[in-house]
């Protein structure tokens, strides 16, 4: 593709890179059972989660296009985790599958039932995630209760408050995990 051939010209221009692939070492133990398919921006996370909370159990949340939900446990082994869609993936579905809905974006709402079409929508794209977020973690802590929760993605600043659990918000999450994987790569 267009894209793929723009990389390669960029990184003729570099004396060493490292390309990550599911086979690139990485400081933590991979346990998803079909690493070819795990996003690079997923284990990226799960590496920075590890680095920054080492030795504990992390769920790190990106918000972004898509919701995921990365898990790494206190002996630095990935498990896995789960992928929803993001509020403007929501917004979408709700617009282009339907014959009438209209597309929305994101604001700051402090109600439930929605009155018209457009706070109906609102309610349950953006409380339905919210409720989604705190109804994962909730069930994580039933698992592992010193869990520590990490949000990142574009989307995050918007769930910092609409969540009901202690989470540390980082910027950056994925290019943090980038950092760390070359530099366990480069030594």
């Amino acid at each position: 593709s267009y894209y793929d051939a723009a990389i390669d010209d960029v990184l003729r221009g570099i004396s060493t890179f490292i390309k990550l692939t599911n086979a690139t070492p990485v400081p933590i133990k991979n346990l998803y059972l079909a690493p070819e398919t795990l996003g690079k921006d997923r284990i990226a996370i799960a590496v920075a989660a590890n680095d920054l909370f080492p030795n504990q159990n992390v769920l790190a949340i990106d918000a972004g296009t898509c919701i995921t939900y990365e898990f790494i446990n206190s002996k630095k082994e990935y498990l896995g985790g789960s992928i929803s869609p993001g509020l403007s993936m929501r917004f979408k579905a709700l617009h282009n599958f339907t014959a009438q809905l209209p597309l929305l974006k994101k604001e700051n709402i402090d109600y439930l039932v929605g009155r018209n079409t457009e706070q109906s929508i609102l309610s349950g794209v953006l409380n339905g995630t919210s409720g989604e977020m705190n109804y994962i973690i909730k069930s994580y802590e039933e698992l592992y209760p010193d869990l520590t929760v990490l949000l990142t993605g574009g989307d995050a600043p918007f769930f910092e408050t609409r969540l009901n659990y202690k989470i540390f918000a980082v910027p950056n999450l994925v290019l943090r995990g980038l950092n760390k994987i070359l530099s366990y790569n480069v030594g």
